[in-house]
């Protein structure tokens, strides 16, 4: 039950994320007419760059989690079949 909870929380982070890079990029393309703050950009790269690596993990997970169901069908099926 204690991984479900960790899983949540770790959902809510990567949601936080999507948010911060959203709100980071509308900062950057709000300001259009204004020249380009180097801060900005650099902003936009480091959340881009969190946002990659959450995403990284959340696919990383699914895979296992993919190959672990798989392994369960497969001794499910095993058992059926004696």
């Amino acid at each position: 039950m204690q991984r479900k909870h960790v899983a949540c929380e770790e959902a809510a982070a990567d949601q936080s994320e999507f948010e911060k890079v959203d709100n980071t990029l509308s900062t950057l393309l709000g300001n259009k007419n204004k020249p380009v703050n180097v801060v900005h950009v650099d902003n936009v790269h480091n959340e881009v760059s969190k946002l990659e690596s959450s995403i990284q993990d959340l696919e990383e997970g699914i895979e296992f989690l993919s190959r672990r169901l798989i392994k369960i069908r497969v001794s499910l099926l095993n058992i059926l079949s004696h």
